[in-house]
């Protein structure tokens, strides 16, 4: 496929549909903002543009191609149904120039907002990883020992952790505190049992090729069993890091003073449902680029794996 075949994509087309509805008039009550659309999916055409010239396999550009065209699609069914034809209700579900124009107005907070939650979630999270993982590989070096805890690790983890927000808001003196404490509970669970699963399920033909060439059994455990569940380890922190999100997304909506969860929440309660929507769009952005960059690391580091 040469790259100006390219151009000829269902995301291509769904971009000029969009302009094209942008002529039609709107029916709601107050304008629907299209000028403020058109800037936003312009500029993510001009996107599609650049990496149209510069990814070069076909597979990584189809790819792209089509979360692209999922996106300007969406967006066409939405101005259809808020802006053009108003099927929808107006006080709650707001058309994309709207929610745009509040979303460039607000970015300020929001970065603000989202600095003080990213605080808390690596705050928590780190404490997580560091304690979570060498624990896993302790338990589970005996095998007997993993395979017993493993079940106790389970019934821990299915527990909610937002259940312990009470306790967390009477007991410790601080808000941050508490939330870092509630993501650090939220992480250290699925980590700990994908670090035990992984260790447990390396094969036994490869503990033996290591014990024959005479390794220590600190070696046979960093060198040898590690490497072999880092897949698995990684599966659990990705979800460990979702889960994280929404535990303190949760907390901040209950009792914060700042964060995204608070900015929906304090919006909430005034019935300001373009913001609401805005926040929800900014933390799922935001969540969404955390996870590819951790896909990206453990690519980087698992590249053997292929």
């Amino acid at each position: 496929m040469t790259k100006y075949k390219r151009l000829l994509n269902m995301a291509n087309l769904f971009y000029l549909l969009f302009l094209f509805i942008q002529l039609l008039p709107d029916t709601t009550k107050k304008p629907g903002e299209g000028l403020y659309a058109i800037y936003a999916v312009t500029a993510a055409e001009v996107i599609l543009l650049v990496l149209t010239f510069v990814i070069k396999r076909t597979e990584s550009f189809t790819s792209v191609q089509d979360v692209f065209s999922i996106v300007f699609g969406i967006l066409v069914v939405w101005t259809m149904l808020t802006a053009k034809l108003n099927v929808v209700p107006e006080d709650i579900f707001k058309a994309p120039g709207v929610v745009i124009k509040q979303f460039v107005e607000d970015f300020p907070r929001l970065l603000s907002d989202l600095l003080s939650s990213l605080s808390i979630v690596f705050m928590g999270y780190f404490l997580a990883l560091i304690t979570a993982i060498p624990i896993g590989l302790a338990l589970a070096w005996n095998a007997r020992l993993g395979k017993a805890f493993s079940h106790v690790a389970n019934f821990l983890g299915s527990i909610p952790p937002v259940v312990f927000i009470p306790y967390t808001l009477a007991l410790l003196p601080t808000f941050k505190s508490c939330s870092v404490f509630v993501i650090f509970i939220t992480a250290f669970w699925p980590i700990l049992s994908g670090t035990m699963s992984g260790v447990l399920n390396v094969e036994e033909k490869i503990v033996n090729s290591a014990r024959v060439l005479n390794l220590s059994p600190v070696s046979i455990l960093f060198q040898v069993m590690l490497p072999a569940s880092l897949p698995q380890i990684f599966d659990s922190c990705n979800i460990a890091l979702s889960l994280s999100f929404i535990l303190l997304t949760s907390a901040e909506m209950i009792g914060g003073g700042s964060g995204i969860g608070f900015y929906i929440q304090y919006y909430a309660n005034f019935g300001n449902f373009t913001r609401i929507m805005v926040g929800i769009i900014f933390l799922g952005i935001v969540v969404t680029a955390i996870t590819a960059i951790v896909l990206k690391i453990e690519n980087r580091l698992l590249k053997w794996k292929k």
